[in-house]
């Protein structure tokens, strides 16, 4: 780690910002992100969806991706981890343990979710990536990382389901629940 990349992680854990806002460290520095109400309505209603449909397991969200890459750990918006991997006392998990992840898209991350992410998963080996875009009212669902991109892409417009393997099923989310921006 370079005197810098500390610097930067020291400052991500102790600079206070408003509750609708998030900071977030990104290849151009860091960035103050404002925080929709679609986008936090969306987030617990997919993570609402995981719990109900998927016994045994839990949705987490608010969490580092780990081991960092380039200095960089992602924290997605919404994931799930089988219920006896699950840590009340952690805000970081190993990415080996992440069936998919979910990013919603805010105007300030739209770049990032399409066109950054994709490839940060996709080299983690993350079998699966969907981004819920809440300013378009669209999913898109990357599936089948290989050589840090996902070979395999589904869309679709808010009110369609969308069918997501996860280890020996497939999890069934209905984005009629979705907000739009």
């Amino acid at each position: 780690m370079t005197i810098a990349e500390g610097w930067v992680a020291d400052a991500l854990e102790t600079l206070q910002v408003p509750r609708r806002m998030r900071l977030r460290l990104t290849r151009n520095g860091l960035t103050v992100v404002p925080v929709t109400q679609a986008h936090q309505m969306t987030r617990r209603r997919i993570s609402n969806q995981i719990e109900a449909r998927m016994p045994g397991w839990l949705a987490i969200g608010e969490f580092r991706v780990l081991p960092k890459r380039e200095g960089y750990a992602p924290e997605p918006d919404v994931s799930v981890l089988p219920e006896g991997k699950w840590d009340s006392g952690r805000s970081e998990f190993d990415e080996g343990l992440l069936p998919f992840v979910v990013e919603v898209v805010s105007p300030e991350s739209k770049n990032r979710d399409y066109h950054t992410k994709p490839e940060h998963y996709a080299l983690r080996g993350i079998p699966v990536y969907l981004v819920v875009d809440v300013v378009a009212g669209t999913w898109t669902l990357l599936t089948q990382p290989e050589n840090g991109e996902y070979r395999c892409t589904q869309s679709g417009p808010f009110g369609k389901e969308i069918e997501i393997p996860v280890a020996d099923q497939t999890l069934t989310l209905d984005s009629s629940q979705f907000i739009q921006v």
